[in-house]
């Protein structure tokens, strides 16, 4: 309540702990494309109507390539301790197949990263320090929701009567149009089939039952939600001005 859950609501979710959602089987395509805005300098889309913007044209390919080498169990997390202070390292395991080397390598160069490095520190930022650092602008709650508001599926008299802006156009990716994180459709009639309906004004919104996507990512908010800290030591905010 009040001040403790602004700032939950506010406060942006600690890159460690995505991480540890990737470590434990989440795929890391849709951790990133929920819950991230940068990641050394590779922007994501967002969908505000206050600062909307596209993906960076090779967003979607490092994601593409990241899951490759996900479900190959190449990469994983460690935690040690650096002066006294605990830090979060992603990993990259040494003997992978050989058929999948060429995606390490595209990854290594896509994020700027040292081609021999098995072991790159994890930080909250937008632009890395160094070639072994993995810079995370991850998102806040509010960002979250705010990036899956621009997917509902509004009505056209709502936008006509200015209530609402447009339903975001779907991105298209190396392999295609890339799917929304969520399907929220809309009616003026009730839904019979649906996993979760509101309704709003003189609309339903709800979720297709079938749309198993859809659900999962539905009841995985609910986990998101849990990551922000409310208490504890306050990160110093640092402004890195990129040269070049």
């Amino acid at each position: 309540m009040g001040e403790r859950f602004a700032r939950a609501f506010m406060a942006p979710i600690p890159p460690p702990a995505l991480l540890s959602l990737i470590q434990a089987g989440n795929p890391v395509d849709v951790v990133l494309r929920l819950a991230v805005n940068v990641v050394n300098g590779i922007h994501n889309r967002f969908g505000g109507d206050l600062r909307a913007r596209p993906a960076d044209p090779e967003f979607y390919l490092l994601l593409e390539r990241l899951r490759r080498v996900q479900l190959a169990g190449a990469i994983g997390m460690r935690v040690h301790r650096v002066d006294r202070e605990a830090a979060t390292l992603l990993t990259f395991r040494e003997k992978v197949d050989p058929s999948l080397e060429p995606d390490i390598l595209a990854v290594r160069q896509m994020l700027g990263l040292d081609p021999s490095a098995r072991e790159l520190r994890v930080a909250y930022g937008a632009v890395a320090a160094n070639d072994k650092e993995l810079a995370i602008l991850s998102r806040s709650i509010l960002e979250v929701l705010t990036e899956l508001s621009s997917l509902i599926s509004v009505p056209e008299a709502h936008v006509a009567e200015r209530r609402v802006g447009p339903t975001a156009e779907p991105e298209v990716g190396p392999s295609g149009p890339i799917r929304p994180l969520i399907r929220i459709a809309s009616s003026p009639e009730r839904p019979a089939d649906a996993f979760v309906a509101v309704p709003y004004r003189d609309h339903w919104f709800w979720i297709d039952d079938r749309d198993v996507p859809s659900k999962r990512l539905f009841s995985f908010l609910f986990f998101i939600f849990t990551l922000t800290e409310t208490g504890g030591k306050e990160g110093v905010p640092v402004l890195t001005i990129p040269t070049g």
